[in-house]
């Protein structure tokens, strides 16, 4: 497997319908070939013939590497997700 994506369609009030990628993820033999380039750009292809408004997605903190790659797809960061864990 070289890489792999799972993702779901939304209807929000704010972005109405966004196409929203749960996980994106490319093999680590793999990074910089263009495997994830592809992955996000089928899943800006699906968003689009489904009538989306957005596409979207959350990445953690400590994910640097990722966060270069996104801005470097045009995408940005608009707001911040906030966590309370509510384990004991």
């Amino acid at each position: 497997m070289l890489g792999l994506t799972v993702w779901r369609i939304l209807e929000k009030t704010f972005s109405r319908s966004e196409l929203y990628i749960e996980d994106l993820v490319t093999d680590a033999g793999h990074r910089s070939t263009g495997v994830g380039k592809a992955l996000l750009g089928w899943c800006e292809a699906k968003a689009r013939d489904a009538g989306c408004t957005q596409l979207t997605l959350d990445s953690g903190t400590p994910r640097l590497q990722a966060h270069k790659f996104y801005f470097r797809e045009g995408l940005q960061i608009t707001s911040f997700h906030f966590v309370k864990s509510l384990d004991g």
